[in-house]
């Protein structure tokens, strides 16, 4: 038995309703148990931090696609969550439903690609579409749900830890309460309190997506309850979350498998700002994910030998320890992590640079680089000049990262200000 989330955007369209009432009869009739809402939200609405406590516990998923659903804000960031849990390595099943005439093209062109190399359920051309029969192939992939994720994967380990440090102001319900509202979710949480998951686990859950500002103000309210090695744990798992989760995911290699050549492109202005996409990416994990930085260099005139040479060396010396020849080997369990090598260009990379970035893939293809390019991402024909290169967006402005700066600092203060002491 499990949960099985259903994200849809069905309402109005009367062959998609047949298909999610015959999917949640079929899904209870094998005893699993179908967390769904039967209308659309809207960003605001108060299902939101319900479908946010599904999202992150559940242990599947089905998609439902129609037009609508291609054009709603909430399905593509259900996509999102449920495709970060996976490419951290949950073993979350997630089954794609194409409905009426789609195609995977049209899928592809609306921004959910990520979805294609997973086998959907769909009818067949040519076929009048069938609500029963549809449902039927979704619910034949159902005789065995995977392993419960939670508290396995970085994000539930993540979560996890987040609820015990919650748990520490649990003597308190109201505060608990009052930081649930800071985070837009008190009703809900005043729900699960009693419910088999706890309300810790739940107000955890509302910081996977909480914006920035909202989080804040939910720390300001735990705070006092809280001890101060506490704050400073919360605080630093908390740090990275300004980061939007969609971009950050990008980060990731795919699902299945090590990356190959995978170079990641982002147009950050300040120092640690790249580090704070892998953190978030990885919900911390900085034991299956190892971060290594490098500066822009002073170069000669073998701009592309140089630094290649240069990032060769501190692969071998930062990740592996080995600063002579001799002691160059790569360890046994090189893929049990994965490996970035952030280079902090601070300008738009140019052809030498992509040129020497793809040598340096030739010597290590599994090493995940990401360039901090500065104001503005390179253009069409030095992103064609990578191997593999993927810009990650939406794109940064100096006020986002100046924003989250000050924040990052405010929020390290947090037990000297309860203290009076700044």
């Amino acid at each position: 038995m499990g949960d099985v989330f259903i994200s849809h955007s069905a309402r109005g369209d009367a062959f998609a309703m047949a298909v999610l009432a015959r999917i949640e009869e079929g899904l209870r009739g094998k005893s699993h148990i179908p967390l769904v809402d039967q209308s659309d939200i809207d960003p605001g609405d108060e299902w939101r931090p319900t479908i946010v406590d599904w999202l992150a516990r559940c242990h599947a998923a089905v998609v439902l696609l129609n037009d609508r659903a291609l054009e709603s804000h909430w399905v593509r960031r259900e996509v999102n969550i449920l495709m970060w849990r996976r490419a951290l390595g949950a073993p979350l099943l997630v089954v794609p439903v194409l409905l009426g005439d789609l195609t995977t093209g049209v899928v592809k062109k609306a921004g959910l690609e990520e979805l294609r190399p997973i086998q959907f359920a769909r009818t067949a051309r040519g076929v009048e579409p069938d609500a029963e029969s549809l449902a039927g192939q979704v619910l034949g992939r159902f005789a065995d749900l995977p392993p419960a994720a939670t508290g396995k994967d970085p994000m539930g380990i993540w979560l996890e830890r987040l609820a015990r440090y919650l748990s520490e102001a649990g003597s308190e319900p109201e505060v608990l309460a009052d930081a649930a509202r800071a985070l837009d979710a008190e009703p809900e949480f005043r729900a699960q309190v009693t419910g088999r998951h706890g309300g810790c686990l739940f107000l955890a859950h509302q910081f996977l997506v909480a914006p920035p500002e909202r989080m804040e103000q939910a720390l300001d309210v735990l705070a006092p309850s809280l001890q101060d090695q506490t704050i400073h744990r919360l605080t630093g798992a908390l740090t990275a979350t300004w980061v939007d989760e969609e971009a950050a995911r990008g980060a990731l290699p795919a699902p299945g498998g090590p990356p190959s050549e995978m170079t990641l492109l982002l147009n950050a202005f300040s120092n640690g700002t790249a580090e704070q996409y892998i953190r978030r990416a990885t919900c911390g994990d900085t034991l299956r994910f190892q971060t290594k930085t490098v500066g822009r260099l002073p170069l000669g005139e073998d701009r592309v030998g140089e630094r290649t040479r240069l990032w060769e060396d501190t692969v071998w010396k930062e990740f592996f320890e080995a600063e002579s020849e001799e002691e160059r080997r790569l360890p046994n369990d090189l893929d049990t992590r994965t490996h970035y090598l952030v280079i902090n260009e601070f300008r738009p990379p140019d052809a030498e640079f992509a040129e020497a970035v793809n040598l340096l893939h030739r010597a290590f293809s599994w090493l995940i680089v990401l360039v901090s390019t500065g104001t503005a991402p390179p253009d069409d024909r030095v992103l064609d000049a990578f191997k593999n290169a993927l810009m990650l967006e939406p794109l940064l402005t100096a006020g986002d990262e100046a924003t989250a700066k000050v924040r990052s600092k405010r929020l390290r203060q947090l037990p000297e200000r309860l203290a009076g002491l700044c």
